[in-house]
């Protein structure tokens, strides 16, 4: 038996042993302790700096560069010059090297399927989870990078260019191959990653989950789990087995951040208000997105301060009411202040009165219309 094929048995062993031992049900420490032994072999594996023993495929082999001639066999079917059984090969072509190589990449990629194709918000939520240190990755800023860049499936982590032929009739071809191999390797790293990080944002007491960091953790979760499912399909038609993984779906723990987004109680407190006006509109508004407005020890209290008074201009007979509505989102066990929101109007009638009530019907208007616009921006970005 050759050398090659020994090197490669025991790395497949060391594959399968990685997948067989780590169980993701377990706690979140454990979970990160998988992690971090997922990193090093990912850092080793795309070029970072963990011991080359746990390294797979990390020697990447010169582009065969040609130019003129006859046009190679591998133009039509990379798989003359890639064994089927091993890698995944696909072709690009382009007036340019660069796209060239890029349309290979993406072919290559496209071998999986639209299915695989991740969302782009779900990939930009998670790379902005990565950058606030919501989602632990790794310091390296490339590997870093590269974990971030793998979550859109644009093109697959591992692939490599093998072969490019300039035709000279301004057309160039690149041939970009897939070790399947190094994809089982590298893509069960990356949910082990993924997993621990999973394990982390959902790991917190009851008091902490119904809350808009709770909603917001479990959301991110599901984002994750999406992300994994991707992953776990590379990995399938590469020849491994996602089954030892124990991925949750992504609907799990969206249904779970659902209900934890009903249970998450607002109260609104307005000083100065008119036969409940200005609280009915806000609580109306809290209500559309799904909020609860009523419950004991709610974790946020919407303040509401309304100033209204009368306001006398030269030369008019109107009567005119000046209304300040100040309101601020707050957290009661922090006291921090989550969604500022304010606005001025002017309302004139024949009397006072009439204008005051046009005044708060303005109002309550303005919550409806713009309140419920900012608070909806706000539950869609917010980030644990």
């Amino acid at each position: 038996m050759s050398a090659s094929m020994i090197a490669r048995i025991i790395s497949f062993t060391f594959i399968f042993l990685s997948l067989a031992n780590v169980s993701f049900a377990q706690t979140s420490a454990q979970a990160e302790a998988a992690a971090r032994e997922a990193l090093q072999r990912l850092e080793a594996a795309i070029g970072g700096s963990a011991p080359s023993s746990t390294a797979v495929n990390t020697i990447t082999p010169p582009v065969q560069l040609t130019q003129g001639g006859a046009q190679p066999a591998w133009v039509n079917d990379p798989y003359t010059v890639y064994n089927r059984d091993r890698y995944f090969a696909a072709v690009g072509s382009a007036a340019s090297r660069n796209q060239a190589e890029a349309r290979a990449l993406s072919a290559l990629a496209a071998i999986f399927g639209q299915s695989i194709q991740s969302d782009f918000m779900v990939a930009a939520m998670y790379t902005e989870a990565v950058e606030n240190g919501a989602v632990n990755v790794s310091e390296n800023t490339n590997i870093r990078d590269t974990i971030t860049r793998a979550a859109s499936m644009d093109n697959l982590i591992g692939a490599q260019i093998g072969y490019v032929w300039d035709s000279g009739r301004n057309t160039i071809y690149a041939a970009a191959y897939l070790d399947k191999e190094r994809a089982v390797s590298i893509y069960t790293d990356l949910v082990i990653i993924n997993n621990s990080n999973i394990a982390l944002l959902t790991n917190m007491s009851g008091n902490e989950k119904n809350t808009f960091d709770g909603f917001a953790r479990y959301r991110l979760a599901s984002q994750i789990a999406l992300i994994n499912a991707n992953y776990a399909a590379v990995i399938s038609q590469s020849g491994g087995s996602a089954a030892a993984l124990n991925l949750n779906s992504a609907e799990y723990y969206k249904l779970e951040a659902d209900n934890i987004f009903r249970n998450i109680t607002v109260t609104v407190s307005v000083h100065n208000d008119r036969a409940n006006r200005v609280q009915n509109a806000f609580a109306g508004a809290l209500s559309s997105q799904g909020l609860r407005t009523r419950g004991n020890n709610p974790p946020y209290i919407l303040e509401v301060f309304v100033f209204a008074n009368e306001a006398v201009f030269p030369n008019n007979n109107f009567k005119w009411c000046v209304m300040e509505v100040s309101a601020n989102l707050v957290e009661s066990s922090t006291g921090a202040a989550l969604i500022p929101f304010s606005f001025n109007l002017r309302e004139g009638h024949s009397t006072y009165a009439n204008a005051e009530t046009r005044a708060y019907a303005a109002a309550e208007r303005e919550i409806a219309e713009k309140f419920s616009v900012l608070l909806r921006e706000y539950l869609a970005s917010v980030m644990p």
